[in-house]
């Protein structure tokens, strides 16, 4: 009787395997969609401007899937990868069904008007003897792609002697999210500074500008201050070894003379390329 009853409830414990295995296969083989969607991409290379948008990185890009029909709207820009060339890497591309069957397609786009990156000065490379020389967060970079790059800078100086009076070059290096890498080697002086001297304080500390070009140099200034440190008027003189024919390096330096006849002094550097 016992046998009997065993074989009864392994011949049902079977029939619902069966059964369940039939609605799992039926599920998998006919209600699954096994269907992969296709995204279509235009040949070519893509042009664009730095500034693009991922509306522009997705011109020419189209997406379908039996299922599902046109997912054109659905593709997203899933990355876009460092420069091959300068100017030129590839975006990939993502789209996903209903079913979530993801596929990607890349294309290499070139911006057109890309320009490596630069950098800017907080403050001017003009340091007194009686202090600490300390370049940190002196010297800035932005970039076209990225924006503010600044927490990429790396300066030093191979020449600096502390405690020491003279010209030094202060060397700084970034690279962008493309890894294109840019360099540049600014003059630094350590002098005997005037103490509380008359302030001159710039607009900018260092200024790119194309070859030819004639700048109005006290456009440059932004304000000013006598030696207690009062907001007034200097009587401003600048010199400068400035040739608007020759790309390099140059250096503006104003001096300030206050009611006091006190003198004070700060400096611009100018790129010509």
């Amino acid at each position: 009787m016992m046998l009997k009853l065993l074989r009864i409830i392994v011949a049902e414990l079977t029939a619902v395997t069966i059964a369940v295995f039939a609605v799992v296969f039926f599920e998998e083989k006919v209600l699954t969609d096994r269907t992969i969607p296709v995204i279509t991409v235009e040949e070519g290379v893509l042009e664009v401007k730095a500034g693009a948008s991922e509306e522009d990185l997705l011109a020419g890009v189209t997406a379908h899937d039996e299922k599902d029909g046109d997912l054109t709207d659905r593709v997203l820009v899933e990355s876009i990868g460092k420069f091959s060339q300068v100017g030129f890497c590839k975006v990939t591309y993502a789209v996903g069904d209903s079913d979530h069957h993801v596929v990607t397609a890349q294309r290499q786009i070139h911006y057109t008007d890309y320009q490596p990156p630069t950098f800017f000065l907080r403050r001017p490379l003009l340091y007194s003897i009686y202090n600490d020389v300390n370049v940190v967060g002196a010297v800035g970079a932005k970039d076209c792609l990225d924006g503010d790059i600044s927490g990429n800078v790396i300066v030093y100086s191979p020449d600096f002697e502390s405690g020491k009076e003279g010209l030094y070059t202060l060397q700084a290096t970034v690279q962008n999210s493309k890894g294109d890498t840019a360099e540049i080697v600014l003059p630094m002086i350590v002098e005997r500074m005037t103490r509380n001297g008359p302030q001159i304080s710039l607009k900018e500390y260092l200024i790119y500008v194309k070859k030819g070009a004639k700048p109005d140099w006290n456009s440059y200034i932004d304000s000013t201050a006598d030696s207690t440190g009062i907001e007034a008027p200097l009587t401003i003189r600048t010199e400068t070894d400035y040739n608007a024919d020759k790309p390099g390096t140059y250096t503006v330096d104003y001096y300030g003379t206050d009611s006091f006849q006190s003198v004070g002094r700060t400096r611009l550097i100018v790129i010509v390329r």
